[in-house]
């Protein structure tokens, strides 16, 4: 009788230490499963994750039944699939960190621009209200040049010989190869008339140079001088009178 019994118990001896072995290695398992949960397997291993779950709950359900070689077998399908669950969650998670941390991209932030108006002729007045774009000229005439009636580069309106073409140091007229005047010690003798706008007492533009020599003469004489101004015979005599003091008066 003892003969027959001890076969039987090393039987269940080894069994049992067979079903242990294969409970340890479900929970090792089920530490992986719960480690790719953590991982968020769901989203990023789904079908892996199942795989592991259900083939674990299998090999307990075995376990429990005392079948330690269909448990087996159950984790030898649900440890691949742990694993796989985990590295395809690890690698899932570094991509979200990724996405996670690129920048959000930036409204595009308004410039502000100048819009230059086009000067062709560089002179400071833009052409959409340059009289003359392709002239320079000051912006009091519109970006047009002064008219020079004579070309010596002396505007007119600063010109004392607009007709007559001279030198800007000599205010537009030609400088005289003769005296203008002449400085005697009781007089000065004037070479030329001083012309004035007829029947009134304005000094005309030709005669601004032989004033100009006169009063340079002056200028370091020490002298009383009588200016006579005079008209023609033509019209009433209190008038012309009037007219001749005028006259000496500018």
């Amino acid at each position: 009788m003892t003969r027959s019994i001890a076969p039987v118990a090393c039987c269940l001896a080894a069994a049992c230490a067979s079903g242990s072995a294969v409970r340890q290695r479900a929970d090792s398992i089920a530490a992986e499963v719960k480690g790719a949960r953590d991982l968020n397997a769901e989203v990023c291993a789904p079908r892996e994750l199942a795989a592991a779950e259900a083939n674990l709950r299998f090999a307990r359900l075995a376990l429990d039944q005392g079948d330690s070689g269909r448990a087996d077998a159950h984790l030898g399908t649900a440890a691949p699939a742990a694993h796989e669950a985990v590295a395809r969650s690890k690698e899932c998670g570094k991509q979200a960190v990724v996405i996670k941390n690129k920048p959000e991209p930036q409204a595009p932030v308004a410039v502000a621009t100048t819009v230059t108006a086009r000067d062709s002729d560089g002179d400071g007045v833009s052409d959409d209200i340059d009289r003359c774009p392709e002239l320079p000229g000051p912006k009091e005439n519109f970006g047009c040049p002064w008219p020079d009636r004579d070309g010596d580069k002396v505007a007119d309106r600063e010109d004392r010989c607009p007709d007559e073409p001279g030198s800007p140091e000599n205010q537009g007229c030609p400088r005289r190869a003769t005296a203008l005047i002449v400085v005697r010690r009781d007089r000065i003798e004037l070479k030329q008339q001083i012309h004035f706008q007829p029947n009134r007492a304005r000094i005309l533009r030709d005669s601004y140079e032989v004033l100009d020599e006169v009063a340079e003469a002056l200028r370091d004489a020490s002298v009383t001088v009588r200016i006579e101004g005079h008209t023609d015979n033509v019209g009433k005599r209190k008038e012309n009178v009037t007219l001749s003091q005028a006259r000496a008066d500018a």
